[in-house]
C-alpha cells in the first residue's frame, strides 16, 4: 500500500474537484477527521496495516462529494475501487476501507473497533469546543443546497435532538468528548430556555 502517494493525490482532487460552496463537507472536515482519527488510533495497538486502512478510509470518506451529495457514501466507494488497485490496495484492504466509509452514513452502525474509529472521528467535533463553529457551518451548506430553514430556533431544536441520540462508540471518545458534548447540549437548551421566556415569537434570527 503506497499511503503517503494516494494522500498527496487525493488531497489534490479534493482540493480541486469539491464545490467551493461546500461550507462543511470540504477539504478542511476531510483534515480534520484524519487528524481525529489518528488521535484515537494512538490509544489502541493497532497494527501497521489496520491503522494504514483506518488512514485510507479517514482519507477517501469524503470523496462521493465530488460526485453526488446524495449518497455520498456509496459513491466514495466506488471511486475508491477504481482508485485504489493502482496503489497497491488488494480486494480485502478494498472491502474493509469500504465498511468503515459506509458505516459513517447516518444513523452510524459500525461493526467492529475500526468502524467506530472512524465514525467517531467523522463526528468528533461534537465533543470540542469548536462546535458552534462547525455546526453552523452544516446549517449554511445545508441552506445553500437544500433550502433547509434558516429558522434558528428550528436549528437548535434539531441539534438538540441530534446531540440527546448521538453516541460515541470507542471507550476513548467517551472520555474524552462525552462531558463536552453534554455541556454543549446544555448551553443549547439554556439559549433556547432563554428566548422563550424573553420573546414572544421564539424566532432565533
Amino acid at each position: 500500500m503506497n499511503y503517503f502517494a494516494l494522500r498527496k493525490f487525493v488531497l489534490k482532487e479534493l482540493e480541486d474537484k469539491l464545490p467551493e460552496d461546500l461550507y462543511y463537507h470540504n477539504i478542511g472536515h476531510t483534515y480534520d477527521v484524519l487528524k481525529a482519527v489518528e488521535n484515537l488510533a494512538s490509544h489502541y495497538e493497532l497494527n501497521t496495516e489496520d491503522f494504514l486502512l483506518l488512514q485510507t478510509a479517514a482519507l477517501t470518506h469524503e470523496t462521493g462529494m465530488m460526485m453526488n451529495r446524495i449518497g455520498h457514501e456509496e459513491a466514495a466507494v466506488t471511486y475508491i475501487k477504481d482508485l485504489l488497485p493502482e496503489y497497491g490496495y488488494n480486494e480485502d484492504q478494498i472491502n474493509r476501507i469500504s465498511s468503515m466509509i459506509l458505516a459513517t452514513k447516518m444513523p452510524q452502525n459500525p461493526k467492529n473497533l475500526l468502524e467506530e474509529i472512524l465514525c467517531d472521528a467523522d463526528l468528533d467535533y461534537l465533543g470540542r469546543e469548536d462546535y458552534h463553529i462547525i455546526s453552523h457551518k452544516l446549517r449554511l451548506e445545508w441552506i445553500h443546497f437544500e433550502g433547509y430553514t434558516d429558522c434558528l430556533t428550528y436549528w437548535y431544536n434539531e441539534q438538540i435532538r441530534f446531540l440527546e441520540n448521538h453516541q460515541y462508540f470507542t471507550t476513548v471518545a467517551i472520555s474524552i468528548r462525552q462531558i463536552q458534548k453534554e455541556k454543549i447540549l446544555g448551553q443549547i437548551k439554556l439559549l433556547l430556555s432563554k428566548t422563550d421566556s424573553g420573546s414572544n415569537n421564539n424566532d432565533l434570527r
